[in-house]
């Protein structure tokens, strides 16, 4: 059984008529399906979890392990239970990951219909939602990818792309108040607004201090820090690639961290990460860890996978025990 769970607004509302065309398929290829179409913030997160909660029992029933050891194997399971298939921007995959659990009873498939599709990305899963449902419906690969999870003040929010302290995450929260964005997305420019909001809170920014424990280590002080960006995968923001090695299949967090620079090096530089060759430079710090604790001297914006989480001075970022088996094409 597939489970679509779709976010009729992504793009500005391109997502129904996104899902319009997909349904279609799924029609003529006389797929069965059940779809939920979400209908507010958090939403998402509860259909997964009622998903999960659903078909974790028939797995027990039927004995199967959360170890997969191959990917025949892993879509065979997958397609004999559940698959479960976000089809939105990445804050819908955020919200859909942030419910799954039982990951024996369940698989899961990504359709990116956002402006950002940092998530796709990554993974090099197909930008065209159609050629992404083909993928999903005619599996040839599972790669089992780790979630972070990000506790402030004592709660927890998930993150498949990255997290983020300071610059990265002012942008994702002027961003998601922006009325310009709807405007832009509608002609296939959205992009345009990270870069817009981007500049301009350049010229706000002002350095803050952040205190940093990799793995329990000692820790190290990095007094005028513009932004760090905890990451699963190698983008965010859009294209931005700020970690190049990173990777959601290792057991690591990789981080970049832009400290003592004047703006206009930073505006020059920006350019560069979509290539990842900014960590060339001085005040570019490239760091690898299995967790992290943040302590900035002030509160900052925090964000997770581009969505605006909070405003706050310290978090403690880590990575899931388990593993989510992600159909590919």
């Amino acid at each position: 059984m597939y489970c679509f769970i779709v976010n009729p607004n992504a793009c500005s509302g391109k997502g129904r008529k996104i899902w319009k065309r997909l349904a279609g398929i799924l029609r003529q290829e006389q797929v069965a399906y059940k779809v939920f179409f979400t209908k507010g913030p958090g939403h998402a997160t509860r259909i997964a979890d009622m998903l999960c909660t659903k078909y974790a029992p028939q797995a027990a029933d039927a004995g199967m392990s959360g170890k997969v050891s191959g990917a025949k194997q892993a879509v065979q399971a997958a397609d004999t239970l559940c698959t479960i298939v976000a089809v939105g921007g990445d804050g819908t995959a955020n919200e859909v990951i942030s419910g799954l659990h039982d990951y024996s009873a369940i698989g899961f498939g990504y359709i990116p219909t956002g402006s950002g599709n940092d998530l796709a990305r990554g993974l090099s899963l197909p930008a065209d939602p159609e050629a992404a449902l083909a993928a999903i419906l005619h599996p040839c690969a599972i790669r089992r990818i780790h979630s972070g999870c990000v506790r402030i003040n004592g709660k927890d929010r998930h993150f498949a792309v990255s997290t983020g302290i300071g610059f990265d995450a002012a942008v994702c929260h002027e961003t998601f108040r922006s009325k310009i964005k709807p405007v832009l997305n509608r002609i296939g420019l959205g992009k345009l607004t990270y870069l817009g909001i981007a500049l301009k809170q350049l010229l706000l920014l002002r350095p803050f201090s952040l205190t940093l424990v990799l793995d329990d280590k000692e820790p190290v002080t990095f007094p005028a820090v513009y932004f760090t960006a905890v990451m699963n995968l190698k983008y965010e923001g859009g294209g931005f690639m700020f970690c190049p090695d990173a990777t959601a299949e290792d057991d690591f967090l990789d981080i970049c961290l832009i400290e003592k620079m004047p703006k206009l090096k930073i505006l020059l530089l920006l350019p560069t990460a979509f290539k990842g060759r900014h960590v060339r430079y001085k005040g570019v710090h490239i760091l690898r860890c299995r967790r992290a604790s943040l302590h900035a001297g002030c509160p900052q914006p925090v964000h997770t996978d581009g969505e605006a989480a909070a405003v706050y001075s310290s978090m403690d970022v880590s990575l899931s025990k388990e593993k989510l088996p992600f159909i590919v094409g």
